[in-house]
């Protein structure tokens, strides 16, 4: 397997920020202009519905040393960032923020208050292993079906796999978790063997289950 980029990088940390400022004494605007301050975001919060949490609190575009930030929103009941370098990085900096909050800004912040941690990771990546080899019977439905495209059309056409997705029940809990696919990339030709992958999972266990997967698949 060979990463081509990591698209999404996500953490969100599920701590209600009413908990952060227990007493309302950090004033919105004022966390706003400390924000950009620190990590030069491009897009922020300018208009009195743009401070609506149940919606989202959105800052985009930011940067802090070496690591882009993609997006930060501050929702009801977490906080998400995005990067596109690892969910770790993305999780480090959003520690890194709740504590600078605490020192410089007077936010009330334990580790503890974090109640869980979620993530999100999008990637594209190449392989020249076909995913039909996942089972016998799909390799033979997609067999069948281009034999019936080409009796009933005319054409011949190889058809492939080209969406593997493993979800759970998603009435199980109240707030969902993403599932696992592997499709192939939109609008990329199947010759060049190129696929995105979404998990509900670190960056770095994400690509080692697609690295076992392509072993399992290869039979090495």
């Amino acid at each position: 397997m060979e990463l081509a980029s990591i698209i999404l990088a996500r953490a969100m940390a599920w701590v209600e920020p009413t908990d952060l400022n227990p007493r309302g004494a950090v004033f919105y605007p004022d966390l706003t202009k400390a924000l950009v301050a620190r990590y030069n975001f491009q897009k922020f919060p300018q208009k009195l519905e743009d401070f609506d949490e149940s919606k989202g609190v959105a800052f985009g575009f930011g940067r802090l040393g070496d690591t882009v930030i993609e997006q930060l929103v501050i929702y009801t009941y977490g906080i998400v960032l995005d990067t596109r370098i690892s969910t770790q990085e993305s999780r480090r900096l959003l520690e890194e923020a709740f504590e600078w909050g605490r020192k410089e800004l007077g936010f009330v912040y334990r580790p503890d208050m974090v109640k869980r941690w979620q993530y999100a990771s999008n990637v594209t990546f190449r392989s020249t292993v076909q995913m039909t080899g996942a089972s016998s019977a799909v390799e033979k439905l997609a067999a069948s079906v281009g034999k019936g495209v080409a009796d009933t059309m005319g054409e011949n056409l190889k058809y492939d796999l080209s969406i593997l997705s493993i979800d759970y029940d998603q009435l199980t809990r109240k707030h969902p978790l993403g599932r696992f696919s592997i499709q192939r990339r939109d609008n990329t030709p199947f010759s060049e063997n190129k696929y995105f992958s979404d998990a509900p999972l670190p960056t770095d266990v994400h690509l080692r289950l697609l690295e076992q997967f392509e072993r399992d698949l290869s039979g090495k």
